[in-house]
């Protein structure tokens, strides 16, 4: 055997084969031709075998990202990455302060730049990487708005600079297939800004795109110009060169989007002419709600509407306490201070001089509260400050009952019940906090006790030869509201009862001068003697504005198809609850004609929102409110509310006028809007601000306040009365009749053009002696050829 000791060939295995060795393999088609070269792989030849499931296997594809050791991996969001959309994105922080090269199109992908604002991996350092593997995405609320920058000044440092840029963006005329420089006039023109504020219509990896995508500016993050003649410092050169030459402009803000349907009553109106409201989203433009003023600019009251409240025992004058009117008959009661019931006559009488009162009778021996009539105008019940409460038949003016033993203080409101009690059920309250229900038909009445209509609307009337007799209590209910001071308790006058309507007319609402929650009673749930507290149906939230004080209600009023509940509240405003929330959650108690159940208490719901008036003050509970129904003349609904300013206030019910006040101001952001209730209404000719602030406001997010939204579309009647406005009624047609405590209760009337007559005349002539009107602004009145 022969043996070669020489040097070997094979001792070390070279990194590459020989080129002979490439040469050779490259003619061969089957086999290798040495041990450097991997034997040719074929289809035929290749074995197929299941893959095998291993634990790293299964942990790898099946290990959530999160859970992995390497931590989160950042992931790519799922939107749309065209040219026309990454354009529109948003500057980020990193976007501003990295390179100009970093968001050219060829430079990185638009993925990259939508993951890092425009910076790509090779561009981004190591701890902006880390950061962006913490967060998923970038949180909206960091990105700044751009700032409105102006320059002022060009060194001479910074020409030499902007040739060079200049080249090496002429370096990638290459790669940049196609832009458009914008010029701006001046005896200079921007250069290295351009790498910022061109305009690139160019062809993305994915093919060219349409003209319109390609026709839309991307938005500089820095506007810069030269109007004063001035030349420009490029953002590249600014921080070396001119650090005090950028002037910020405090307060640069973008004008937000409004859509179109949101610039009013004319765009509404619009919208209907092309068929835009049989939208889903639209159908309240069906009917646009224009100008709320149309329904109150002409109220106005003359010198010969009002009557002077004066003894009827002794000398001087008496206080008007209280206020109703007939349902079918221009006859509204009055009740006195000195207990006396006036009938004030409603009728339109002119100019004539003739009293409006012709007759009174005498019912208490102290100041009447409160009045009611019931359904069929035939009883007026009374609650006086005597602690005692009377039912008079009206056709022959004398008194047929008397609800007294009851009450342990003086009564506050009276209330007939709704459906098919007649007349026969009622409920008082007191300051004490008691509730009473009294039902006629539990005492021994006589049949000819009250006067009744007869076959063909023939008038029986009333025995007058009989005594009063005394009615009886059938429930009650005491301690219904509580006030806390310091950790003791004290019962809290109850100032507002209300029933509800047919089919619920076994419910009942009641306020009081504690706070401002609302509660609803069952009345014909009777308390076992066992239970010490009284237990309501459900009780309202109070607003969350009343946090550290609290502010009692004076009245309430329920609207004409009971679906809103008006409460006025002594923090001035109006509040509008949901009578279908009075129940959060499964309510069957709410249900017409539902079965008696326990009360439990339950949670309801706030005030929807508020009315307010500049010119609308509630520091008394004698300030009430009433309200017209919507059938009564043919016109809309409207809220009548006193006021401590002298004057009685109109606000307008109908909910379209404050949805389009809402929409008119829905593109305003809520961190812009104001930050306080205080929205000062364009209808009042004595608010200064009238032509500057919204129709509507919410209170900024956090400043502490309500979220309630509060609107401003109330008129005041002015000039009728000189001291606090307190009680109010409207009449069957239409007709308001206001109490004040100037001695003075005065008619109001629908009159445009004797309203108008008023409010231009002027003082010389004594036409507005004694007179009043509705106080709208300037503009109403002016016509509209002018």
């Amino acid at each position: 055997m022969h043996f070669h000791h020489g040097p070997s060939t094979y001792s070390t295995i070279p990194s590459s084969p020989p080129a002979s060795a490439v040469a050779s393999a490259s003619n061969m088609s089957s086999s290798p031709a040495g041990p450097y070269l991997s034997p040719s792989r074929t289809r035929r030849g290749k074995e197929r075998r299941n893959p095998s499931v291993t634990p790293r296997r299964f942990g790898r594809f099946f290990t959530p990202r999160s859970s992995q050791p390497g931590g989160i991996t950042l992931r790519l969001p799922l939107e749309s990455l065209y040219g026309s959309e990454t354009n529109r994105r948003p500057h980020s922080p990193e976007s501003l302060a990295s390179d100009a090269l970093m968001s050219d199109p060829i430079c990185s992908s638009p993925t990259e730049r939508t993951i890092r604002g425009g910076a790509s991996k090779r561009h981004c350092p190591e701890s902006s990487m880390q950061a962006l593997k913490k967060r998923r995405g970038f949180p909206m609320d960091d990105l700044s708005l751009p700032q409105l920058r102006l320059h002022t000044a060009i060194p001479d440092d910074i020409i030499e600079e902007d040739s060079t840029l200049r080249s090496a963006s002429d370096a990638l005329g290459d790669r940049r297939k196609a832009t458009l420089v914008r010029r701006y006039p001046g005896p200079t023109q921007m250069t290295s800004t351009n790498l910022k504020q061109n305009l690139f219509f160019k062809a993305s990896r994915g093919g060219l795109r349409s003209i319109e995508e390609k026709s839309r500016p991307s938005t500089p993050d820095i506007i810069s110009t030269d109007v004063q003649g001035h030349a420009v410092c490029s953002p590249v050169s600014t921080a070396k060169s001119c650090p005090n030459t950028i002037q910020t402009l405090e307060g640069y803000m973008p004008q937000p989007i409004r859509k179109f349907h949101n610039r009013g009553f004319e765009s509404q109106l619009l919208n209907r002419e092309h068929g835009f409201s049989s939208f889903a989203s639209q159908q309240h433009l069906t009917s646009p709600a224009c100008d709320p003023r149309a329904e109150t600019a002409s109220y106005y009251s003359r010198s010969t509407d009002a009557h002077q409240c004066t003894a009827y025992s002794g000398p001087g004058n008496t206080i008007p306490f209280s206020l109703t009117s007939c349902h079918k008959a221009p006859v509204t009661a009055i009740g006195d201070e000195q207990g006396y019931v006036r009938l004030f006559n409603t009728t339109d009488s002119g100019n004539t001089p003739d009293s409006k009162v012709d007759i009174h009778i005498k019912a208490h021996d102290n100041a009447i509260m409160d009045l009611a009539f019931s359904a069929d105008d035939l009883r007026l019940a009374t609650a006086c400050g005597d602690r005692t409460g009377k039912i008079l038949d009206v056709p022959t003016q004398t008194v047929a009952v008397e609800l007294s033993g009851g009450h342990f203080d003086s009564l506050r409101q009276i209330a007939f019940q709704n459906g098919q009690a007649n007349g026969s059920t009622l409920a008082t309250s007191d300051r004490s906090g008691r509730i009473q229900v009294w039902d006629l038909r539990c005492s021994p009445v006589p049949v000819n006790c009250f006067s009744t209509m007869g076959v063909a609307n023939r008038l029986l009337q009333r025995d007058t030869q009989l005594e009063p007799i005394h009615a009886k209590t059938i429930n009650t209910i005491d301690n219904s509201h509580e006030r806390k001071v310091h950790g003791y308790t004290n019962s809290a006058s109850v100032t507002a009862i209300q029933w509800l309507p047919t089919g619920r007319e076994h419910l009942l609402l009641s306020a009081s001068e504690a706070d401002a929650t609302i509660k609803l009673w069952d009345t014909r749930y009777i308390k076992p003697r066992r239970q010490i507290a009284e237990t309501p149906l459900a009780m309202t939230q109070a607003p969350a504005g009343h946090a550290w004080r609290s502010y009692g209600i004076t009245s309430m009023a329920l609207s004409s198809d009971a679906a809103r509940l008006y409460a006025v509240c002594k923090d001035s405003t109006v509040y509008a609850y949901s009578t279908a929330h009075l129940l959060l959650g499964h309510a069957p108690a709410l249900e017409d004609n539902a079965a008696k159940r326990k009360p439990t208490g339950s949670q309801g719901l706030g005030p929807l929102f508020g009315f307010k008036h500049d010119m609308f003050r509630a520091q008394s509970f004698y300030v009430k409110c009433a309200i017209r129904p919507s059938r009564t003349a043919g016109g809309p609904e409207l809220l009548a509310v006193g006021s401590s300013d002298s004057c009685a206030v109109l606000f307008p019910t109908d909910e379209r006028y404050l949805r389009s006040s809402w929409v008119a101001n829905a593109h305003i952001l809520p961190e812009d809007r104001s930050g306080s209730f205080s929205v000062s209404s364009s209808f009042s000719s004595s608010t200064p601000a009238a032509t500057t602030t919204p129709f509507c406001s919410t209170p900024q997010a956090g400043s502490g306040g309500s979220t309630i939204p509060i609107y401003r579309a109330g008129t005041a009647l002015i000039r009728g009365h000189s001291r606090e406005v307190t009680t109010m009624s409207w009449s069957h047609d239409g007709k308001l009749v206001t109490a004040s405590d100037d001695y003075i209760v005065r008619q109001w009337q629908q009159d445009a053009g004797a309203a108008r007559h008023l409010r231009a005349v002027g003082e010389f002539g004594g036409e507005r002696h004694m007179a009043g009107w509705a106080d709208v602004a300037a503009d109403w009145d002016v016509a509209d050829e002018e």
